[in-house]
């Protein structure tokens, strides 16, 4: 039983060596970790830098990560894309213009309240079905459209989140029966880019799962390329969803007001 425990053990040992001569830096360190004094710098010595790579929680904060990371597109890519974005919207004959009257409320009860108009341009062309269920929704004034729902949430690297139909916070809608009564209709084709502010976005739980609720991108998110479908881009009133993102106080993303859609429908 020694012998053999022996020359396990050995065994070990070599393969300990074999893993230690690979991870030595040659001629700087016996140890896995080694410190180029010369810049202090901690360097891996196996030069396998890991998915992320040294320092990617401090290049994420000052917002120098690569798409990896925070699924930022190069810049080169964004006057492209909105070239792609402006194609889209020209494929129709003429616009088709929505709008949203969103009230803030207010703490002080002898504020006047006023109401604020958002005008959107619908991509009814080039993506129907996506439209075709927004446009469904601003008109059904029966309790099963937006007319009364609230702003669930203001997310600050996107933008505006609303239209939960159900109620429940955002945590559930549902598509117009008109366009499926199960509740959601797939994915159309991913051909806006949300690579400017101001796009009108279907936010998906799922692979096909399009319901009622809905981002209007107040930053450049081309993070949401390829997961979310664009149909729609606001071409009037971003000064105020601008202002309700500068001003209004959130807790967790929640607002701490209540942000009501008061009226919508087509122009």
């Amino acid at each position: 039983h020694f012998a053999t425990f022996a020359t396990a053990m050995a065994t070990v040992t070599a393969a300990a060596k074999v893993v230690l001569r690979r991870s030595l830096v040659v001629g700087r360190s016996s140890t896995p970790w080694a410190v180029d004094k010369a810049s202090s710098v901690r360097c891996m010595s196996t030069g396998t830098r890991g998915a992320r790579g040294h320092g990617w929680l401090k290049k994420y904060r000052a917002g120098l990560g690569g798409r990896h990371l925070q699924g930022r597109y190069p810049k080169d890519y964004v006057p492209q894309r909105l070239e792609w974005n402006q194609e889209v919207f020209d494929l129709q004959s003429s616009p088709q213009l929505a709008y949203l009257d969103l009230m803030v409320a207010s703490d002080d009860a002898d504020a006047e309240v006023v109401s604020q108009r958002i005008v959107m341009e619908l991509a009814t062309t080039a993506l129907p079905l996506s439209c075709q269920n927004f446009m469904a929704l601003l008109q059904d004034k029966d309790g099963h459209g937006y007319e009364g729902t609230t702003v669930h949430k203001l997310e600050q690297v996107t933008g505006v989140c609303l239209g939960d139909i159900t109620g429940q916070g955002g945590h559930g809608g549902r598509c117009h029966f008109s366009v499926d009564p199960r509740g959601s209709f797939e994915h159309e084709a991913h051909l806006l880019s949300h690579a400017q502010p101001g796009m009108v976005t279907f936010m998906s739980a799922g692979r096909d799962q399009n319901d009622s609720r809905f981002l209007i991108t107040t930053k450049e998110a081309p993070q949401l390329d390829g997961r979310f479908t664009a149909f729609g881009r606001v071409t009037d009133g971003m000064d105020s969803l601008q202002d309700i993102m500068t001003h209004v106080f959130t807790r967790r993303g929640r607002p701490s007001v209540d942000i009501r859609v008061t009226s919508c429908g087509l122009l």
